[in-house]
């Protein structure tokens, strides 16, 4: 039984353990890439070779923050998207929550991902069943008693009321955020395209997309937010991954958010992500599961 590290209630707290999985085991070659990317409704055909460069700088900068790493294994079932490991399943103290994709293309990834959680000993702390669907990148931890849930055309409401009962056994509270029609069922809008947790009371959000109510909440629970710059959404600047509460990774190109960030003393990494995010329209969160934040 390997002695790994789980758990935790916070999206910003110092990240200690992530699971990832590297195009050479989710894109596997030029020749898969070809075959899958529209099909998947990619926005463009990754270089294979080229992600490969991207993400081994990538690796560079989570080893260099002394964050350990789990890779899942390659595999037959799987498609491109496999390389977004948040997705498939959401992480809370007492172990994981096995989802259960919305876009049917992905719907093998959460049995891989039980698999390699059981295999490395991390307990399952409960899964989400037949109607119900629930993608990772729409849940958040608010603080760590409140979990945040978009409602999205990834994520139905039988699959948030079964997440809300996992969650009422550990005292959680779930709130529901429905999330507008944007660009359609066919595009990525989880909640966490919109927010991205740095402290526990600062958010980065993109405000034009969010429901009042909850932007009424974050007020009420005394959480300051800062919007990204409107340019920035495209390129995946509200997607930012908190290695600390004073340090945060995000995609190159989003230069305004960047500084934004920054005036609140949080140190912002950037890494070239052309083939490993934009083009699959996932960002550093997306590419993360992280499995413990101490």
């Amino acid at each position: 039984m390997n002695n790994i590290k789980y758990g935790l209630n916070s999206n910003s707290s110092t990240l200690k353990t992530v699971l990832l999985k590297s195009p050479k085991a989710a894109f596997k070659s030029q020749k898969i890439i070809d075959l899958q990317w529209q099909n998947l409704n990619f926005l463009e055909r990754p270089e294979f070779n080229k992600s490969i460069i991207q993400y081994e700088k990538f690796v560079d900068i989570l080893n260099e923050n002394n964050v350990q790493i789990l890779f899942l294994p390659e595999d037959d079932k799987t498609s491109l998207d496999s390389i977004y490991t948040h997705d498939p399943m959401f992480m809370t103290p007492k172990g994981a929550v096995i989802g259960n994709m919305g876009k049917k293309q992905r719907k093998p990834e959460t049995t891989m991902m039980k698999n390699y959680l059981h295999e490395m000993g991390i307990p399952i702390f409960g899964e989400i069943h037949n109607e119900g669907t629930l993608e990772g990148g729409d849940v958040i931890w608010i603080n760590d008693k409140t979990v945040a849930v978009g409602l999205t055309y990834r994520t139905n409401n039988e699959g948030i009321n079964q997440l809300r009962k996992i969650l009422s056994s550990i005292s959680v509270e779930l709130i529901c955020v429905d999330l507008p029609h944007w660009s359609g069922p066919v595009d990525v809008l989880h909640l966490m395209s919109l927010v991205s947790p740095l402290k526990e009371d600062l958010f980065l959000i993109y405000e034009k997309l969010l429901p009042v109510g909850f932007l009424k909440l974050l007020k009420n629970l005394d959480i300051k937010t800062i919007s990204i710059a409107d340019e920035d959404y495209d390129t995946l600047g509200c997607n930012v991954l908190p290695l600390s509460t004073t340090k945060c990774l995000i995609t190159n190109g989003n230069d305004r958010t960047t500084k934004i960030i920054e005036e609140y003393g949080i140190e912002v990494i950037e890494f070239q992500a052309s083939e490993i995010c934009y083009k699959g329209s996932g960002g550093p969160t997306c590419l993360t599961r992280p499995i413990y934040r101490d």
